[in-house]
């Protein structure tokens, strides 16, 4: 008899298992923007300290977390009096006297809770002091303050101010290697785990983390009373057709197995349909259930809607055993589908080159087509993870940052080169810059950073970089691409030619027959791509039809060199 006997609630039927996600080895840097809890035991250091006090308020240090790149301190605020409906308000954040921590480095370097990031993204070379954590409210509260770097031996200054609750700036002497001495105790908990995987590296999950309900997650519980957990429905197995199946069904062999036992049609989704269940099962399936569906005798070159044949499917989607098996069968490999291109000659430039190659009628790629589709897979590698939601980007050779900053109406002097590493400011846009999150200031607001041979210019959440007005101004005597990536869904791009727009087009789309060469080359046809390359493919080519070629990916990931606010009036922005 087990000690939890009778306590247990029973678990709802299972879903079928996803993939799983596998926690890498911890990779070490010189900056840790959060505490590698997932790997890591801290080092404890208590350490009880008055840091700061007013008429009802007391701040105490309480101790360190101590990781082996950075460290956690933790307050206490206690307060005496308080408002009846507490400090919550409905106006966004607290207001310009509320609590703020900073800490002055022995080599001289000032890092506080005010600091803005480097917008839109950091680099990570500089300190940060961020809230990381913390509980309480009303009388007491408990706040973890992470410092992304250990920092430097000597003496180092905590400084905590309060103006609402009359806490004046009071300041801390603390012994830093005191702190840098612990790191060492930090617990390694996974030392044998595998490296981190690297993107495009086939081997982790396509998946997203979702956000965690805490340790609830993993407590048992008693059992409730009332009705069972709800589960979504499962498709019913005893059905004789192909209704209720997603396309993740079809990775579900006895699934599929059974729904052919009760008679559902091999050769078609619905009658009248010229979607045929093959078309799904090359692309999402197993080859077992591949192979089920072709001993039922289905035509191996059964066309859908768009003329394509299974074959074709199991190629945009990588599907290398279910391609064997179609070619086995049979399958035509060579009669081109859509945009003149056959399912053999897509392949002839993927992994999946060699089930290909030594076809009868097989005809190798030239040396002038494997020279392009490398330039276009070297350009697109440049962008790999750079996250491109609500971002749009012009690039344009031939000018310099104080050209494009003349076109888009301003004086150069107006618009000075930022060290946002070092001073962000308090919205990371620089000292006295704007807030990225104020949509009519940001959407006037463009990001300037010259590149060799040319110009790249952003708008992290705006659509503007994209449209005539602005791009037929920086093309003037050259060319300018701009490329908008809707949050709502879509990418669209655009080209000018001094100073005239001669295409707009959505890019990023599979092809349905009439696209030019640039979206075959940048495989805009895969649904293979590795994560890391959607957006990537579609920078590089709106870098390419621009004529800008760049070899890092700072210009378009990292904090500007400048910013430009676009005048008022501005024909730009009409």
């Amino acid at each position: 008899m087990s000690f939890f006997d009778g306590l247990i609630a029973p678990d709802p039927p299972p879903e079928p298992p996803a993939e799983t996600m596998v926690l890498s080895a911890y990779d070490p840097g010189g900056t840790e923007d959060f505490a590698p809890a997932h790997w890591f035991v801290p080092a404890q250091l208590p350490q009880v300290a008055e840091v700061g006090a007013g008429p009802d308020v007391r701040i105490m240090l309480t101790g360190w977390e101590v990781w082996p790149a950075s460290v956690t301190m933790r307050l206490a605020v206690f307060l005496r009096r308080i408002e009846p409906g507490g400090r919550t308000t409905p106006y966004g954040r607290p207001g310009s006297g509320a609590l703020r921590c900073g800490l002055l480095l022995a080599d001289g370097r000032k890092v506080t809770t005010l600091d803005g990031e480097p917008w839109p993204m950091a680099d990570g070379s500089r300190p940060t002091l961020r809230l990381s954590g913390g509980t309480g409210g009303a009388f007491h509260y408990q706040l973890e303050l992470h410092l992304s770097q250990l920092p430097p031996a000597g003496p180092a200054q905590l400084v905590v101010e309060w103006p609402d609750e009359g806490v004046p700036e009071t300041v801390t002497v603390l012994d830093a290697a005191i702190l840098r001495a612990a790191a060492g105790g930090a617990l390694e908990i996974w030392p044998d785990a595998a490296p981190p995987a690297r993107s495009g590296a086939g081997e982790e999950p396509r998946g997203f983390l979702s956000v965690s309900l805490g340790p609830s997650e993993i407590l048992a519980r008693p059992a409730a009373a009332g009705l069972p957990a709800w589960s979504p429905p499962a498709p019913d197995p005893a059905r004789g057709d192909w209704e209720e199946l997603a396309p993740f069904h079809w990775q579900d062999t006895e699934l599929i197995r059974a729904r052919l036992a009760q008679g559902a049609d091999p050769a078609a989704l619905r009658s009248g349909s010229l979607d045929a269940p093959l078309h799904l099962a090359a692309a999402h399936s197993s080859p077992d259930v591949v192979a089920e569906l072709l001993a039922r005798g289905p035509e191996v070159d059964v066309v859908d809607d768009q003329g394509c044949t299974p074959l074709w499917h199991a190629v945009v989607h990588g599907a290398e055993a279910n391609a064997a098996l179609l070619l086995g069968a049979g399958a035509d490999a060579w009669s081109p589908r859509i945009g003149g291109r056959s399912p053999g000659r897509l392949a002839l430039a993927t992994s999946l080159a060699p089930l290909f190659a030594g076809l009868p009628d097989a005809v190798p790629l030239t040396p002038r087509e494997r020279a392009a589709q490398q330039d276009a897979d070297d350009r697109a590698a440049v962008f790999e993870g750079v996250e491109t939601d609500g971002l749009s980007v012009a690039f344009v050779p031939g000018i310099d940052e104080e050209e494009a900053v003349r076109r888009l109406g301003r004086d150069p002097a107006e618009c000075p080169v930022l060290d946002l590493d070092a001073e962000p400011g308090p919205h990371g846009t620089g000292p006295n810059g704007f807030d990225p999150y104020a949509p009519e200031e940001a959407e006037r607001q463009v990001g300037v950073t010259g590149v060799p041979g040319g110009c790249v210019l952003v708008q992290p959440v705006s659509y503007r970089l994209s449209t005539a007005p602005v791009l037929d101004a920086l093309s003037a005597g050259t060319t300018a691409y701009g490329v908008y990536f809707n949050p709502s869904g879509g990418t669209f791009g655009a080209l000018s030619r001094d100073g005239r727009t001669e295409l707009t087009e959505e890019i990023g789309l599979p092809p349905y027959g009439d696209e030019p060469d640039g979206h075959w080359l940048y495989r805009f046809w895969s649904w293979d791509r590795p994560d890391g390359m959607y957006g990537a493919a579609e920078l590089a080519y709106a870098s390419a039809m621009a004529g800008l070629r760049l070899t890092d990916p700072h210009a378009v990931a990292g904090a500007p060199r400048r910013w430009v606010e676009i005048p008022d009036g501005s024909p730009l922005l009409g």
